[in-house]
């Protein structure tokens, strides 16, 4: 299963079921959220599990302090992947750059840089003060670099050997998927985060829990960075009518339907899958094996060796 068709294939099939269980309003009971994940991404689940086998938790991680915790052992096994098969790494194969976008305060960039050093991390940021006010809590390596850059016009004159990133929100992560394959980068290590925000979407469906709650409480000051066109969140190049993504997904939704999905991606792992499943289509479409699981993603261009 590691040719395009058949990434091709599976994703959709992925895809379609979830998108016909938020048709038909399968979208608020846990359980019968938890049950429907398994049964939709079985496959793909099979196929990370066979190349990463040790995934922690279930499927995809609640909207709550407990998922939040959840995301943190998964950014473990990721860092783990990430190192193992970097290490691995031919050391004549182009650039050895690391480019890892929207770090915020760089703790787990600045990790991956003490565990590969012989490679240079270049960690970016639109914001520089949250990277610059963490380095005086941990050590930073030499082979650490922080550039102000945004990802949604960046300036980077690099060729990365990966692009890497951890839980970049909204459609920043559309931003640094569309970099990663501009840039021509082999590979690419992520986890996704705060899909409702994508396509310059504020509105967040109303869950029972303060992750929630400290959403809808930040709508105003979202709605000020979107009228001072701030690119923390939100770029016009990322409006919702470039959703869904991926060109075969737009055979079987719109704009408007993900519109939707995405106010509710806040209280409903489905509407969180389907987001990021239209991202592994896209992927695919570009040229990539990917593999996807709760929210993390490895892509690799079909032809490295």
């Amino acid at each position: 299963m590691s040719n395009e068709k058949d990434n091709l294939e599976v994703g959709l099939k992925a895809f379609t079921g979830l998108l016909n269980e938020f048709r038909i309003r399968n979208i608020a009971n846990k359980k019968v959220v938890r049950k429907s994940l398994v049964q939709h991404l079985s496959e793909l689940s099979k196929k990370w599990d066979e190349q990463f086998p040790g995934f922690p938790g279930r499927q995809s991680s609640c909207f709550s302090f407990i998922g939040l915790g959840r995301k943190d052992s998964r950014n473990a096994q990721l860092k783990k992947i990430i190192i193992d098969r970097l290490k691995s790494e031919d050391q004549n194969h182009g650039d050895q750059v690391i480019v890892t976008p929207a770090c915020f305060i760089g703790r787990r960039e600045r990790y991956l840089a003490s565990q590969l050093r012989s490679f240079k991390v270049i960690a970016t940021d639109i914001n520089p003060r949250h990277n610059s006010f963490w380095r005086h809590f941990c050590r930073t390596p030499l082979n650490y670099e922080f550039q102000q850059d945004s990802i949604f016009r960046s300036r980077l004159e690099v060729h990365p050997l990966a692009v890497v990133f951890f839980g970049a929100c909204g459609s920043l992560t559309d931003a640094a998927m569309d970099y990663f394959i501009k840039s021509s980068s082999p590979y690419l290590f992520c986890r996704t985060c705060c899909q409702q925000f994508i396509g310059g979407n504020i509105d967040v469906a109303k869950g029972f829990n303060l992750v929630n709650l400290y959403w809808r409480l930040i709508k105003p000051k979202l709605l000020k960075m979107l009228k001072e066109k701030k690119e923390y969140y939100f770029s016009p190049d990322y409006s919702m009518d470039q959703y869904p993504r991926s060109n075969v997904a737009k055979d079987f939704t719109n704009s408007d339907e993900f519109l939707k999905i995405s106010r509710f991606a806040a209280v409903s792992g489905i509407c969180r899958t389907i987001i990021d499943l239209d991202r592994f289509l896209y992927l695919v479409e570009h040229g990539y094996n990917v593999w996807y699981r709760s929210e993390m993603f490895i892509a690799e261009k079909l032809n490295v060796k």
